[in-house]
């Protein structure tokens, strides 16, 4: 014998059914006497006794066996099992019971059923469940296995740029908690004036993004302020909105701060109290003389140059 078949040769895996059998048969060796004994006693030939007890004890460590390695998945097939398997204790421990109980009174029946179902039902059916449970554990970890080996899959395959996924999440989060905080803000504020109501939801808007509201309130120019008389000309009217916004593109100069464009749109616009249309001209315009990047978010040139 050479060493490459001494180190092929293995040993038999022992399982937990096997265990069950033996013990089983340990316990079966004591009953098949105790059998035997009970029908010596009632008079009955000594072989055919012997016999009864080795069928009655065989019979027990076969059906414990095959109740330890039956599937609980297939009720049907378990719950039959276990009957018989029942029925042949029953029988076994009430043979067994009057054997003990000329010694031990009503003790010897307790004795008797109690290592009948200990040996016959209580083990096989512990083995049983144990084998289901490892059995739901190879599934759960073997799916767990699976999804991560696919997301490592999909991964190397679509290549993707993980920095920009978490960015575009934090932005889409940033968008769902600024769009439920002005629901929320509009429902508790009291419907007075709809003016109000738009600065305060402005304000909040501002307050999420990380920008100072402008210190001083803005008010409409009376007529008495205003440098145009009744008799003003469509130039010095052109001049005058001109002048309104270049005032205001650059006071948004100062709450530009890498916010998304969308958001900081609807913001300004609501600040400032012009429609969206207007900022984002106003947005383009910035962005033609140089001054601010607009592409997803809006940051100041000088800012990103530095």
């Amino acid at each position: 014998m050479n060493i490459d078949t001494i180190k092929s040769f293995k040993l038999p895996t022992i399982k937990s059914q096997h265990l069950v059998t033996g013990l089983a048969g340990v316990f079966a060796l004591v009953s098949i006497q105790n059998v035997a004994h009970f029908f010596v006693e009632l008079g009955h030939d000594q072989f055919a006794s012997w016999t009864i007890g080795a069928a009655l004890g065989a019979a027990l460590v076969v059906l414990a066996h095959q109740l330890s390695e039956c599937d609980m998945r297939d009720k049907q097939a378990f719950y039959s099992l276990l009957s018989v398997t029942s029925i042949f204790a029953l029988l076994s421990g009430l043979i067994q019971g009057h054997v003990y109980a000329e010694h031990l009174g009503l003790l010897g029946y307790v004795l008797a059923f109690v290592l009948i179902s200990c040996s016959e039902l209580a083990l096989p059916i512990a083995v049983s469940i144990t084998e289901e449970s490892k059995r739901k554990a190879k599934i759960l970890n073997a799916g767990t296995l699976a999804r991560e080996k696919s997301a490592e899959i999909l991964v190397d395959v679509l290549d993707f740029d993980k920095s920009k996924l978490e960015k575009q999440a934090e932005k889409i989060m940033q968008q769902v908690v600024l769009a439920n905080l002005s629901k929320i803000a509009e429902e508790m504020t009291p419907k007075v004036s709809r003016n109000v109501a738009t600065v305060d939801t402005a304000t909040q808007r501002l307050t999420e993004m990380k920008i100072e509201p402008s210190p001083k309130p803005r008010q409409a120019p009376e007529m008495s302020q205003s440098p145009l008389g009744i008799g003003a000309t469509v130039d010095d009217m052109t001049t005058v909105r001109s002048d309104k916004a270049s005032d205001r593109r650059a006071e948004m100069l100062t709450y530009i701060d890498g916010q998304d464009v969308a958001i900081f749109t609807k913001s300004m616009a609501d600040l400032f109290d012009v429609s969206t249309r207007t900022i984002q001209r106003d947005i383009q315009a910035l962005e033609s003389d140089g001054l601010v990047i607009a592409n997803g978010v809006i940051v100041q040139a000088e800012k990103l140059a530095a």
